[in-house]
C-alpha cells in the first residue's frame, strides 16, 4: 500500500514539472513570434540616401533634392542626422514602429545619438518625427510639436509631400547650431539669478561675434555672387540661346562658395555619390563654363555641396558628415506625433 501510493505522489510531481516546463516553453514561443514580428516589419534601411518611400508618394526628382537636403544638413551640423519614411500601414503601434526602426537603422551617430527619423504612414494618415536623446538637445518635444503643426501636417493635407518633407527638414536642421545647443542644455543647468545673468552675458556676446559673423559673411558672398555674375554673363554672351534657370544659377552660387580653389593634392581628386549612388571622381570646375557640362551630368555631386571623402578610401567615424546611418540610438520616446 505504501508503495502504490509513493508511486502515485511520483506521477503527480514528474506531471507537474513537465506543465511547468511546457508553460515555460509556450510562454518562451509566444515571446520569440511577437519579436519575430516586430522585426519582420521594419522595413530594410535604404541602399544609398537617407530616403525610403515604400508608400511610393515621391518621384525620383523628389527623392533626389531630399537626399540633398538631407546631406546638406548632416554636412552643416554635428547636432541632427535626420532620415525619412514613408509607408502603406504598420502592424501594432505607429509609434512603437517608427521608434523600432529608428533604431534598427541606426539612424544618427554612435554614442551621440543625434538622430530624427520622419515618418508618414498614409494607409492611417498618421506621422512622427522621432527624436533620439541627443538630437533633444537642440530639438525639444515642444519644437518638434510645432514643427509637425507648421509644417509636416499642413503639407500632408495639401498632398505637397516632397515640399512638407523639405519644409519640415529645414525646420529641423535650423534647430542644429551650437548656439540652440548651447542654449537647450543652460536651460536645463540653470538654478538662480546668477547663473541667468551670466548666460545672458554670454548670449549677447555670441549674438555680437554671430552679427559680426554674418555681416562678414554676407560681404563675402556678395563677392562671390558677382564674380559668378559676370562669368554667366560671358556664358551667356557666347551661347545666347541657352537660357541659365534661376536654379541653376543658386548652384553655382553655392559651388563657387565652397569650391574657390582648386584642391591641393589634383592627383588624387575626392568622391562622391552621384544622383544613381556610382562613386564619382569630383573635378574641379573654375569657370562657369567647365561647370555646367558637370552639373547637368551630375547634380547630385556638382549642386554645390563641399565632398571631403578621399580617394585613398580612409575611413573616418562611423557617422562622419553627410551620412544619416552611423549606428545611433537613444530613441526613447521623443519627438511628436500627428496626423493628416
Amino acid at each position: 500500500m505504501l508503495t502504490l501510493t509513493s508511486s502515485r505522489s511520483s506521477s503527480v510531481f514528474r506531471w507537474f514539472v513537465l506543465s511547468i516546463f511546457a508553460l515555460l516553453a509556450a510562454v518562451s514561443l509566444v515571446a520569440w513570434s511577437a519579436d519575430a514580428a516586430r522585426a519582420a516589419q521594419v522595413p530594410p534601411r535604404p541602399d544609398s540616401g537617407a530616403v525610403l518611400d515604400q508608400a511610393d508618394i515621391l518621384s525620383d526628382t523628389d527623392e533626389q533634392r531630399i537626399n540633398e537636403r538631407i546631406g546638406r544638413g548632416n554636412e552643416q551640423n554635428e547636432f541632427i542626422r535626420a532620415a525619412v519614411l514613408t509607408v502603406n500601414g504598420v502592424d501594432g503601434d505607429f509609434e512603437d514602429f517608427t521608434r523600432q526602426t529608428a533604431r534598427e537603422w541606426g539612424v544618427g551617430e554612435a554614442g551621440r545619438n543625434n538622430g530624427v527619423l520622419i515618418v508618414a504612414d498614409m494607409d492611417e494618415r498618421e506621422l512622427r518625427i522621432e527624436v533620439a536623446d541627443g538630437a533633444r538637445e537642440v530639438l525639444s518635444d515642444a519644437t518638434a510639436e510645432d514643427i509637425m503643426e507648421d509644417q509636416l501636417e499642413p503639407g500632408f493635407r495639401d498632398e505637397e509631400y516632397a515640399q512638407a518633407f523639405t519644409a519640415t527638414l529645414d525646420s529641423v536642421y535650423d534647430q542644429s547650431n551650437p548656439e540652440a545647443a548651447a542654449q537647450a542644455a543652460a536651460d536645463r543647468e540653470r538654478t538662480g539669478n546668477i547663473v541667468m545673468w551670466v548666460l545672458l552675458g554670454i548670449a549677447g556676446l555670441v549674438v555680437a561675434v554671430v552679427a559680426g559673423s554674418i555681416v562678414w559673411w554676407s560681404k563675402d558672398q556678395k563677392k562671390v555672387r558677382e564674380q559668378a555674375d559676370r562669368e554667366i554673363e560671358r556664358y551667356q554672351c557666347e551661347h545666347p540661346d541657352e537660357e541659365i534657370s534661376d536654379e541653376v544659377r543658386k548652384r553655382y552660387y553655392k559651388y563657387r562658395s565652397n569650391h574657390r580653389k582648386p584642391p591641393k593634392d589634383s592627383k588624387k581628386p575626392p568622391k562622391a555619390k552621384d544622383q544613381d549612388g556610382v562613386e564619382r571622381d569630383v573635378q574641379y570646375a573654375s569657370t562657369f563654363q567647365s561647370w555646367l557640362p558637370l552639373y547637368v551630368m551630375y547634380p547630385a555631386i556638382y549642386s554645390g555641396t563641399n565632398h571631403s571623402i578621399s580617394s585613398s578610401g580612409s575611413s573616418g567615424s562611423s557617422g562622419s558628415a553627410g551620412t544619416s546611418f552611423g549606428g545611433g540610438g537613444g530613441f526613447s520616446g521623443g519627438g511628436a506625433s500627428g496626423s493628416f
